[in-house]
């Protein structure tokens, strides 16, 4: 099979009426019934349990290129490339796989896929084809080096931000000049703007730094995973406030994995635990709970990763289930 078929139409709880499935490819779309969500119309999934081109073995993370292509890595170790509607174009596969495989996905100002691999202790540089063309990181907790790099993003002006977890429970900033010197194979410690952060609950501190988001004003959100909440920095890495305590009611977090920031400061949380997606306006304030625990479209089973693209659409990495949601936003353009 080479990419998804959209099934039926199902009441995503409370929340949105959906529209997905697997199967056939070809298959007409049916019905998309309206919604109560204050964020999304309906949700499209595509992927399912395999190991053949446009299936999932525990998708990680999701990224979108400037085209809204969509790439996907998960635990055979490749990344695949989809359409915006979900149709599979092409893979490639990370060449080494025996320590652990890749987990953290994001996009260079050059329009290049990056992939972080948190056992090799490095963040990749892709072309959308699978080209690899720069590669930087080495392991060790003095700054310039990785322990368990998780997630990157690259700012407007080019530095890079890599969250690690474990022994050193940081943000590293590293200059654009880092991928020139991947390139080159440099063994040593990198260069870097700054760092913050260290093992502990308090604030500042993380205990697990996961996925991160940027805001439209430079507002740094990390997902502090076993702390069970959210921290926001401003661009020189000052703790700004945090949100969200352990627990599954609306306005509590359960191992938050990812997080995106829209250009309005809209924040979207990716809930590992909660097996749903929060979302918070740009002041804080909650807007709404997405989803539950399940396998029908619109449910989730411990998502691991979340994108957004050009249009505000919401993309989520829905391990378990091993397939990938499109959340579709209300109105567009958002």
């Amino acid at each position: 099979m080479n990419g998804p078929s959209i099934a039926r139409t199902a009441p995503l709880i409370a929340v949105l009426a959906i529209l997905s499935g697997c199967g056939d490819p070809e298959a007409p779309r049916d019905r998309v019934a309206e919604s109560t969500s204050k964020t999304f119309v309906r949700v499209e999934t595509f992927g399912g349990l395999g190991v053949a081109p446009g299936r999932f073995n525990k998708p990680r993370s999701v990224v979108c290129d400037r085209d809204d292509n969509v790439y996907v890595v998960d635990m055979t170790g490749r990344v695949q490339r989809f359409t915006p509607d979900g149709r599979f174009v092409l893979q490639w596969q990370l060449p080494e796989t025996d320590l652990g495989r890749p987990k953290g996905l994001g996009l260079d100002r050059d329009g290049n896929i990056l992939v972080v691999e948190p056992h090799y202790q490095r963040v990749n540089h892709f072309t959308p084809e699978g080209k690899l063309v720069a590669q930087w990181g080495s392991r060790g907790t003095e700054a310039g080096r990785m322990i368990l790099p998780r997630a990157v993003v690259q700012r407007a002006n080019g530095d890079f931000l890599v969250s690690e977890y474990t022994l050193a429970e940081r943000i590293q900033v590293f200059p654009a000049s880092v991928a020139a010197a991947g390139a080159a194979k440099s063994d040593g410690p990198l260069p870097t703007v700054r760092t913050w952060g260290s093992p502990g609950l308090d604030d500042g501190q993380f205990n697990r730094a996961e996925g991160m988001g940027l805001g439209p004003d430079g507002t740094v959100w990390v997902a502090d995973s076993c702390n069970h909440r959210l921290q926001a920095f401003d661009a020189e890495g000052r703790f700004l406030r945090s949100w969200g305590r352990a627990g599954s009611a609306p306005g509590m977090l359960s191992y938050p994995y990812d997080v995106r920031v829209d250009r309005e400061g809209v924040v979207f949380v990716c809930e590992f635990g909660n097996s749903r997606i929060t979302v918070l306006e740009a002041d804080g304030a909650l807007r709404e709970v997405v989803g539950k625990a399940g396998s029908e479209p619109g449910e989730f089973a411990n998502p691991w990763g979340i994108a957004l693209d050009s249009k505000g659409h919401l993309y989520v990495a829905d391990a378990m289930n091993h397939r990938v949601q499109k959340l579709l936003r209300r109105q567009e353009p958002f």
